[in-house]
């Protein structure tokens, strides 16, 4: 989060994945304006909630109560995010999968970020669609931490 703090002023995160929503309330209480929050959990959603409350933020936090596989039509009828974290259950496959189908430029504001938390497994991350690259990838013990952005669109003259 302090490598993301100069960019989260007034931001709008989709956090996938949320668990305890550590991580969006994190970015929330740096400047973040807004977090959807998609975790499938009902006590977690609910606690969630209930830590937003706690917090006064709760007219920031949208918590979505569904399977992340279940939430693209929603999510594709909103604004584009700021920033959208991916922390998926390891060894699954869901970082391949949705890298893979989602349409992640309609999803992300042009100066958007994608980061996603996975096992480590090679340098270099997952393979990114064509709307996306790699902008940083980092290692931390068993953990990979990787970053994508926007490819920039090219027009022909």
């Amino acid at each position: 989060m302090n490598s993301l703090q100069m960019r989260l002023s007034d931001s709008r995160i989709l956090d996938l994945f949320s668990g305890s929503g550590a991580l969006g309330l994190e970015a929330l209480s740096r400047g973040a304006g807004s977090v959807t929050f998609v975790e499938e959990n009902p006590k977690a959603a609910r606690l969630i909630s209930e830590n937003a409350k706690i917090l006064t933020l709760e007219n920031q936090v949208h918590v979505i109560n569904r399977k992340v596989e279940q939430i693209l039509p929603d999510l594709v009828s909103r604004p584009p995010f700021d920033f959208i974290f991916m922390d998926p259950p390891y060894e699954r496959g869901y970082e391949e999968k949705l890298l893979s189908t989602w349409p992640w430029d309609r999803l992300l504001t042009e100066s958007g970020l994608l980061c996603i938390e996975s096992a480590h497994r090679q340098e270099g991350g997952y393979e990114p669609p064509s709307t996306l690259k790699i902008t940083r990838d980092e290692r931390y013990g068993d953990s990979q931490l990787t970053f994508y952005g926007i490819k920039e669109r090219t027009t022909l003259s």
